[in-house]
């Protein structure tokens, strides 16, 4: 079980010895962890007969302090938790501990999932609900019983606690009482870093498939003691011995762009069990794709003007229709861009909600190997590039998402920008393009179904920052946002490339400063600022800092990088649109200080990548790169530590690269793909079949190695949505996200088959994977992958109760 797979953590301390009575007043202390220290909790002091008497939180270190008066025996510490499998749970320690009127010293009572197991076989329950006062007097329930349980415990664990040269002596206690840094404590922590515990099933596992698998009945006779085979032992030694938590031993994070969890699987129906949240299971839509008996819910409506920016502006008339869908950013079969008018495939008269693309689209299927004429055929296909820039996506959303309304209005009074070529206030050249979804539940993304079918899902997983590709990819390296530098400090941009989201005059909606060639930085410390108090103000409703510093302006839209590929700084003044060099750590300079092997692998950026343009003839490499290579995709070149350092600029490569690795068996521990540009998804130059194509070459390549196969996770997920529409909550971590939720699917021999995690994650969710798996720190003092695991009410797993608060991904595997 690990961090962020606990909820809350519930305490039940028992009976004092023989009927002592606690006179008071009694200080409490503790620590809560599972793999770490479990932070952001509420422990609650409740005595026998149903009075809370006190709680408190866990601090950064996971410790309480707790004080009680007048207390006598029985009480009860609890909270809520989450059980290893992502699922609702109680952890508990039940305990009969003497403590007399004259005791100065606090009581030390930890929690942890051995405590909480044997609480479960004192209750002969599992722990699905909290611990009711009625439960502590029956007369199973005494201090005798629990030292014979307690050892029997033990001794059934033994062969787990044996073939991970864990000292069973010193966890007697199941560390209830060990205090930080002590031999116990360490003991305890090893344990749990390499086990697996599921409290509803009463199982502790270790090894994953060929591992070993303890069951811990809730109540009854103890089974015989367990027989470990040759095979289950030289797996144990295997998981002692190896670097990392978990048989993950090789990660690949694939990265595709542009498309919301609904804009591809509104229609997913899961395996028998599972539950998903979509368009489907909302009622907003049919399996079919049509309207649904709940459409209403996504019914687009105009807002009434405001004269300065809103998050939430009032509602006005809904839209009889959608507005017609554009050919915004669609290229045509020579690359050439189509222009901005309607789209004349789509009817001027759609309902005004969210539509099926594809009865007016041809889905196209997957052939193997692609080729360049492939992908210009599929360009055909090609549909509009919605608008995905940051005050636009906090106003569509709202920030929380509560309301669907607003995502066509903002889109078709904003467009992406007066900044931008092309864009004015009469043409924004946007239309009801970012409403539609693809019917997977019908056939279409039959590769998406397939792999959400066979391995792990998260319906819960989210971009990190609101707007575009550049933020978020720069999020996925950093768990943080680039601001901008002069002279190695915090300096303020040229006055043309500071956002200003308030309406132009005589406009509803079109932003003063914002677009591709203009504004992207803001100064969000500072409430003067336009576009800042609206979003400090929903902040402060949820009292949630802003992790904005003073005088940092910082990128919330896409620019290009402050080098170029060979490590040269680019120029910086109003016309030239390149964040400056940035300081902020990156998970590339933390995973080789670790000596952790990794690569950042961009479509592109090498010539073996381009070998089918170059195949035309009429393109030289530096026009094929210029039409393949991602920049923004690309974050690391802009870190001034690895830009600046050969060795570590080395890690960046192309995707020939990363197949020339896996094909010699030197793939590194962490690896981050980025597909060519035509192949990434991204409405307008991509589509999802091209994307389709780019994953099933990857996936045939890793698994035609045996050794790597066994031991790999890959991630398949987007930068960001796209501007799409989505149903799924946002949780508010600070200023800048989080955003919608986006796909991600782990495909691995060790991932839960055909399960749909729920657990509240983001692209900070990768970063606490790779840190715990490899057993680093967060990457900075400010980095979101600091966040709290998120813990999430039985009654809404999907949103947490101690926010802000990102899972760590490990609920998607079954190791």
């Amino acid at each position: 079980m690990s961090i962020s797979r606990v909820w809350s953590i519930a305490l039940v301390l028992g009976f004092a010895w023989a009927g002592i009575s606690i006179a008071a007043p009694l200080q409490l202390e503790g620590t809560v962890s599972f793999h770490g220290a479990v932070r952001g909790v509420s422990v609650q002091l409740l005595s026998a007969n149903g009075q809370l008497l006190g709680s408190a939180p866990t601090d950064g270190r996971g410790e309480f302090h707790l004080s009680a008066a007048q207390l006598s025996s029985p009480f009860i510490l609890w909270a809520l938790g989450t059980d290893d499998d992502g699922s609702p749970i109680y952890l508990a320690n039940l305990s009969f501990t003497g403590v007399g009127p004259k005791d100065k010293a606090p009581l030390r009572l930890n929690i942890n999932p051995l405590t909480s197991l044997l609480t479960q076989r004192l209750l002969g329950r599992a722990l699905l609900h909290a611990p009711e006062a009625a439960e502590l007097h029956g007369p199973a329930i005494n201090a005798e019983r629990l030292v014979i349980e307690r050892k029997a415990l033990l001794q059934h664990l033994q062969p787990l606690l044996e073939g991970l040269q864990i000292a069973a002596p010193v966890l007697g206690d199941l560390g209830a009482h060990a205090a930080p840094g002590t031999h116990a404590e360490a003991q305890l922590r090893a344990f749990l870093s390499r086990t697996r515990v599921v409290l509803r099933a009463g199982e502790v596992s270790a090894g994953g498939l060929d591992g070993v698998r303890i069951r811990v009945p809730f109540w009854g006779a103890w089974p015989g003691s367990v027989a470990l085979s040759g095979t289950q032992r030289a797996t144990l030694n295997q998981v002692q011995a190896r670097a990392t938590r978990t048989p993950i031993e090789h990660l690949i994070v694939i990265i595709g762009e542009n498309q919301t969890f609904d804009s591809i699987f509104a229609t997913y129906v899961p395996a028998s069990g599972e539950a998903v949240r979509n368009l489907l299971s909302a009622g907003i839509v049919r399996s079919d794709g049509t309207p649904g008996p709940q459409y209403a819910r996504a019914l687009q409506f105009r807002a009434l003007p405001q004269p300065r920016y809103s998050v939430s502006p009032p509602l006005g008339s809904a839209y009889p229709h959608l507005p017609r869908p554009t050919l915004i950013g669609v290229y045509d079969t020579h690359f050439k861009l189509v222009g901005q008018g309607p789209d004349p495939r789509f009817p001027p008269d759609l309902a005004p909600g969210p539509f099926q693309i594809t009865r007016y689209v041809h889905w196209l299927g997957r052939t193997q190997p692609p080729t360049l004429q492939r992908v210009t055929a599929n360009l055909s296909a090609a549909t509009g590039d919605p608008v995905h820039r940051f005050f636009q996506m906090w106003q569509q959303t709202g920030g929380d998402n509560a309301s669907l309304s607003l995502y066509t209005w903002v889109a078709v009074t904003t467009g992406m920008g007066g900044d931008t070529q092309g864009i004015t206030p009469k043409d924004t050249g946007q239309g009801g393009e970012l409403m539609g979804f693809i019917n997977i539940g019908a056939g279409d993304a039959p590769l998406f179904r397939d792999l959400a079918t066979r391995y792990a899902m998260s319906d819960n997983f989210h971009q990190s920052i609101m707007g575009g590709t550049g933020a978020n990819f720069i999020a996925l390296s950093t768990g943080d946002v680039a601001f901008y530098v002069r002279g190695g400090k915090p300096a303020r941009p040229p006055e043309n490339q500071i956002e200003d989201p308030d309406p132009a005059p005589g406009t509803e909606n079109f932003y003063r400063r914002d677009g591709y060639e203009g504004g992207s930085y803001v100064a969000c410390a500072d409430p003067r600022q336009p576009g800042v108090a609206p979003i400090l103000a929903v902040l402060e409703r949820h009292h949630l800092p802003s992790r904005c510093e003073p005088g940092h302006y910082y990128l919330v839209n896409n620019y290009s990088a402050g080098y170029d590929l060979d490590g040269h700084p680019q120029p910086l003044s109003p016309n030239n649109y390149h964040y400056p060099p940035q300081t902020v750590r990156t998970i590339g300079e933390a995973l080789s200080a670790a000596g952790v092997s990794w690569g950042w692998y961009t479509g592109g950026r090498d010539a073996g990548d381009l070998k089918e343009e170059m195949r035309s003839g009429d393109r030289s490499l530096a026009q094929a790169k210029r039409l393949q290579y991602n920049d923004i995709a690309d974050p690391l070149v802009g870190s001034r530590a690895i830009m600046t350092h050969a060795a570590l600029r080395a890690h960046l490569r192309g995707l020939a690269s990363f197949s020339a690795a896996v094909r010699a068996g030197a793939a590194p521990a962490v690896a981050f793909l980025v597909p060519k540009n035509l192949d990434s998804g991204h409405p307008g130059y991509s589509v999802l079949t091209s994307f389709e194509e780019f994953l099933a070459k990857v996936l045939a390549e890793v698994r035609a190695q045996p050794a790597l196969w066994e031991h790999s996770a890959i991630i398949v997920t987007m930068d960001e949505g796209g501007g799409h529409l989505d149903s799924g909550y946002i949780q508010t971590l600070d200023f800048f996200g989080d955003g919608p939720r986006v796909p991600l699917i782990v495909v691995s021999p060790h991932a839960r088959p055909g399960y749909i995690d729920h657990v509240y994650a983001d692209h900070a969710s990768i970063l606490k994977f790779i840190e715990r798996n490899w057993q680093l720190a967060p990457l900075s003092s400010r980095s979101r992958d600091n966040l709290a695991d998120a813990v999430a009410a039985p009654t809404d797993p999907y949103r947490p109760v101690n926010g802000p608060a990102v899972g760590d991904l490990m609920t998607l595997f079954d190791f």
